[in-house]
């Protein structure tokens, strides 16, 4: 394929999702000897329902067996199975190579099946959302370089306490740390 057949595929798919009528014969889209407009007319079709559907189905069948499956054991096998995964989750993201495919093939010495599997359950959107301190902090970092802030030390530890956590708790921090936090033994 020539860069400008690639180039004209890719402007016929912008214009055929933006529905512009200037589509010039988009390429048709085969699967399972049915022949479709483009694949968009494959998505839309009763043939995609289904396979959505079953895919569903399949997800929930196989969600109710792992339940079951984890749930035969007793409390002592399930918090050994419990604790191993996920402290080879923090092991591998904090002390190792973080990678989400190296979590599942070097870590779980799991083959290439893992990968979708870990995408159902959610590992990957549990991937995309750890971040260690050092990154955190690096992410901060660029912010405020690339906002151009000029702020006082305290005015930075709440942003960064607003950044990293949501709120800010650096007076009551500070209160504890310097031994001046105040009790009133008159209220209960």
């Amino acid at each position: 394929m020539t860069w400008e057949e690639i180039k004209q595929r890719k402007e016929d798919s912008i214009r055929e999702s933006t529905n512009n009528p200037m589509v010039k014969n988009p390429n048709p889209y085969d699967k399972n000897g049915k022949t479709y407009k483009s694949f968009s007319d494959y998505l839309k079709s009763d043939e995609y329902k289904e396979f959505l559907k079953a895919e569903e189905e399949s997800q929930e069948l196989y969600t109710q067996k792992a339940k079951e499956y984890f749930e035969s054991f007793e409390i002592d096998n399930q918090l050994l199975l419990f604790f191993h995964i996920t402290n080879q989750i923090f092991e591998h993201y904090f002390h190792g190579s973080g990678s989400y495919r190296s979590l599942l093939y070097d870590k779980f010495k799991f083959g290439p099946e893992a990968y979708s599997l870990g995408c159902s359950s959610g590992m990957f959107n549990v991937h995309n959302a750890i971040s260690t301190p050092d990154e955190t902090e690096e992410r901060f970092q660029k912010f405020i370089k690339h906002m151009n802030l000029d702020l006082t030390k305290e005015e930075l530890i709440s942003a960064f306490n607003y950044f990293n956590h949501g709120f800010d708790n650096s007076s009551q921090l500070k209160s504890f740390i310097s031994g001046q936090q105040k009790f009133n033994f008159d209220k209960e």
